[in-house]
């Protein structure tokens, strides 16, 4: 896969990782902290835990677009399929105010990918946001 889908993804203003934990070992936790670590505005959509890295959390991709402020967002995944397959729904109704959704390993199947809308930049195949995020950063002029 070429950059192309990694410099749209990194060319939104606000980031989502649905699936962030405050479990050091989880991967949700490891995903969210790369994006603060980079300094990107993201915000962890977990509607069980309220904070996360000293950053609210909120329940849902909705609500952050709610957010006065938060559109142009890419969404990174580190859900269940069964759980990306919903998500992928709600992103969708979302329309053009979501610039792309990264699953990470493990959290898609093949119809959660086949309910990604026409247009929408879709990031999967073992890709990991740990692995080659900074690649898209450097793409989107970011890093």
């Amino acid at each position: 896969m070429s950059i192309d889908p990694l410099r749209q993804f990194f060319s939104a203003r606000v980031y989502a990782v649905v699936g962030a934990s405050t479990d050091p070992a989880k991967y949700g936790n490891k995903v969210l902290k790369w994006y603060l670590s980079h300094n990107l505005p993201a915000t962890g959509i977990n509607p069980r835990e309220p904070v996360i890295y000293g950053v609210q959390s909120l329940s849902s991709v909705s609500a952050l677009l709610n957010q006065s402020g938060a559109e142009n967002i890419s969404v990174s995944v580190i859900t269940p399929p069964r759980v990306s397959e919903v998500l992928l729904r709600e992103i969708n109704e979302l329309g053009d105010n979501v610039k792309g959704v990264w699953f990470q390993p493990g959290s898609y199947d093949d119809a959660t990918l086949s309910a990604a809308r026409d247009g929408l930049n879709v990031i999967a195949g073992g890709r990991c946001v740990l692995v080659e995020g900074e690649n898209g950063l450097h793409a989107a002029g970011k890093l």
